[in-house]
């Protein structure tokens, strides 16, 4: 009977510490050098982590303290020189873009199309300033300028209304941009242009963001864009007028940042 109560008194002070020991216990090591083990109760990835330490005490650290996590089966050693134990570990870019709040966009544009017979090729600048309600959608005004003819100096200045919005949350993401406005035309005396009158403006393009940045991000795209206009030009030193409705009907193809 005696020796039965010594077992049993044994066998309560060692299955705890052998329960312990089946315990898998995490290890924290931080970029100042310093380690704690414990059980990981709460990890907020991108924020902190709480660590339970054996004697039922919580510590918390910020993710950007940490150097690495272990857990037991899970990782490799830790390295035993000081060296590598606090040699900075990568850092995943974090996704930072600005899906709300005030926008600026300005872009470059290329024109191409035919007028008439002959192709044309054109160039714009563009402008825009607006308010990101939520990922998906926020509406802004530009304005800008384009020139769909170089030789024959036929440059329009739209102003226009624009949504746009970002179709997934991720570092290159698709976006889609509409703008519907107005041209204003004026004349031109180097090109004999004596009237001129703009007309509507529509465009829509696709494109990709490029960058999760919280202050500026590149984007392309590419879409359509359709201008109308009215020209009076006068040949031979006024014998003639002529007067040109046209109709722009141009791919458009933009890079841009927008900040």
């Amino acid at each position: 009977m005696h020796l039965l109560r010594h077992g049993a008194l044994l066998f309560c002070t060692l299955f705890p510490i052998l329960l312990a020991a089946q315990v898998e216990k995490d290890r924290i090591l931080l970029k100042n050098g310093s380690a704690f083990e414990g059980k990981i109760v709460e990890y907020q990835q991108g924020a902190r982590l709480w660590l339970q330490l054996a004697n039922g005490d919580t510590l918390s650290f910020r993710e950007e303290e940490v150097q690495r996590i272990i857990q037991e089966g899970r990782a490799a050693p830790v390295a035993e020189s000081p060296e590598a134990a606090t040699a900075p570990a990568p850092v995943k870019k974090a996704y930072a873009f600005k899906e709300k709040g005030l926008y600026h966009a300005t872009y470059f544009n290329t024109l191409s199309g035919t007028l008439g017979s002959d192709f044309k090729m054109g160039l714009g600048l563009h402008h825009s300033t607006g308010y990101q309600f939520l990922r998906q959608f926020g509406l802004g005004l530009g304005l800008g300028i384009d020139t769909y003819s170089f030789d024959e100096g036929q440059s329009i200045y739209p102003l226009f209304a624009e949504a746009r919005g970002y179709l997934a949350r991720r570092a290159v993401a698709p976006y889609y941009s509409l703008s519907a406005g107005y041209g204003f035309a004026f004349p031109n005396r180097e090109e004999q242009i004596t009237r001129a009158e703009g007309g509507p403006l529509f465009r829509g393009v696709i494109g990709l963001r490029l960058g999760a940045d919280d202050d500026t991000n590149v984007l392309v795209g590419m879409g359509y864009q359709y201008q109308k206009a009215r020209l009076e030009r006068e040949n031979f030193q006024g014998a003639e007028l002529e007067i040109r409705e046209l109709v722009y009907n141009r791919i458009v193809m933009r890079v841009g940042l927008i900040f």
